[in-house]
């Protein structure tokens, strides 16, 4: 059971990371972004490409994360910004059809084959007693989980996150008090890109990563921020965590066929039970 439960959180720490990415946009510019895990994998097959060219690992890993951080800069500022003006159907038409494109140029410049970033720690496991072990990518994952939720809600804490959230209420009126809205824009995508990248980098150094890997990830991302009420940093990082920790029991003691079943019932019970989120009630306010 330990075994398990450790299992579920290291996988429901890429939900919840990635449902931070989605919060993290959605608090900015008011658009669900469908494309986010498509983002994260652009950014891991570029990592797993130069640790194949004998490039070191932790050089590797700062490469990925520039490149998650360019990717989202760039979405933003060529496609995003320019359909703004429009409402938010089409920012989110976009995003469907950012993720179909970045995952077919995955496909066409790496092929569809899984693969994995390798890292120091892989492979390596710590013996708990009783026969249990746990794998060192399994603590990394967890670990690197819970430092990114504690520094994203610092930073929406910040000046800078707090004028975020005021662009994303009303744009027209941040700008009337000086918010520079394509700014906070571009940060927003690029904090998006950066925790994508370290989201699926993170699951390819545990198990394999392809084309179809965005499919459920993204999918997991955004059940992690409906229990966060796509507002809540805490509540969609604990909700990512039992998830995780559902699915793999799931997956352990009825069938693996019924995992993503799961979590779609997850979704349904969150919008009939709580709208707004589990969370809602108990959040901080600025005054």
């Amino acid at each position: 059971m330990l075994q398990t439960i450790v299992s579920g959180l290291e996988s429901g720490s890429w939900f919840a990371l990635l449902g931070l990415a989605i919060v993290v946009v959605m608090k900015a510019a008011d658009v669900p972004n469908f494309a986010m895990a498509e983002m994260g994998l652009v950014a891991t097959y570029v990592g797993i490409s130069l640790a194949a060219a004998g490039l070191p690992f932790w050089i590797t890993v700062l490469a990925t994360l520039v490149v998650g951080i360019a990717l989202g800069v760039l979405i933003d500022a060529a496609l995003m910004r320019r359909l703004s003006k429009y409402g938010h159907f089409p920012l989110l038409l976009m995003t469907i059809g950012l993720s179909l494109a970045l995952n077919a140029v995955v496909g066409l410049i790496w092929g569809h084959d899984p693969r994995s970033f390798p890292a120091p720690w892989s492979g390596v496991s710590v013996g708990v007693g009783g026969g249990v072990s746990i794998g060192v990518s399994q603590i990394v994952s967890i670990v690197v989980g819970l430092v990114g939720a504690v520094a994203i809600t610092m930073f929406f804490r910040s000046s800078t996150g707090a004028q975020m959230r005021a662009v994303a209420e009303n744009r027209a009126t941040a700008r009337l008090i000086g918010v520079n809205a394509g700014r906070l824009s571009a940060i927003a995508w690029g904090i998006g890109g950066l925790i994508a990248a370290v989201t699926v980098m993170l699951q390819a150094q545990s198990s394999l990563v392809s084309t179809i890997t965005p499919t459920s990830l993204i999918i997991y991302g955004f059940v992690a921020a409906t229990m966060g009420g796509f507002t809540s940093l805490i509540g969609t990082f604990v909700g990512g965590l039992i998830l995780g920790v559902i699915q793999q029991f799931v997956g352990a003691y009825l069938s693996t066929a019924a995992q993503f079943s799961v979590a779609l019932l997850i979704v349904f019970l969150v919008l009939v039970l709580r709208p707004d989120g589990f969370t809602k009630g108990v959040r901080l306010r600025d005054v």
